[in-house]
């Protein structure tokens, strides 16, 4: 993959440091929201519970190291990242490959929001009913899953519209 200014995303991706996970305070789980489920933090750091994850609404993308959609995304989820300018929380789970894998992918994809690992899978196909990836749920500040995208999300417009229909934040 080239980087926007010319470079291999290897070269690029040599200054890239995987976005710290957050230390939320523990919730009980909410009916219709994200499952108690904790996991391990890509590249270290505290693990955290998806049902923690409140008080601002939120993308949650599930992403792969083998997915090519899944790279092809990063840039969406950055921008759109940049003009939310802290009124939603974006957060990855890195589905089904070893962590290794996932940190390097991170690094290459330039995947601009602190992720979880799942190297089995098994834990997030059962808690989020989800298949392969990608797939970015929408989640309110209420912990509940209003939304979900199955498959690649394709432009900015896209990924903008579903987070002004799922989270009600225009961006």
């Amino acid at each position: 993959m080239m980087a926007d200014d010319g470079t291999s995303a290897a070269a690029s991706s040599a200054s890239y440091t995987i976005p710290t996970c957050p230390r939320p305070a523990p919730a009980a789980p909410v009916s219709g929201g994200l499952p108690d489920l904790r996991l391990p933090c890509l590249g270290g750091g505290p693990s955290v519970n998806l049902a923690d994850l409140r008080g601002k609404p939120m993308v949650l993308n599930v992403w792969a190291a083998w997915c090519p959609n899944c790279d092809r995304e990063m840039p969406l989820f950055a921008d759109a990242m940049t003009r939310a300018a802290g009124r939603l929380r974006f957060f990855g789970i890195h589905y089904k490959a070893a962590e290794k894998f996932g940190e390097r992918s991170a690094a290459d994809f330039g995947v601009p929001f602190p992720s979880v690992h799942d190297e089995d899978g098994d834990r997030v196909v059962r808690a989020l009913r989800t298949a392969a990836p990608p797939q970015t749920l929408f989640v309110t500040a209420a912990g509940r899953v209003a939304g979900r995208q199955v498959g690649e999300i394709r432009s900015q417009a896209q990924l903008d519209e579903l987070v002004q229909r799922y989270l009600g934040v225009r961006l």
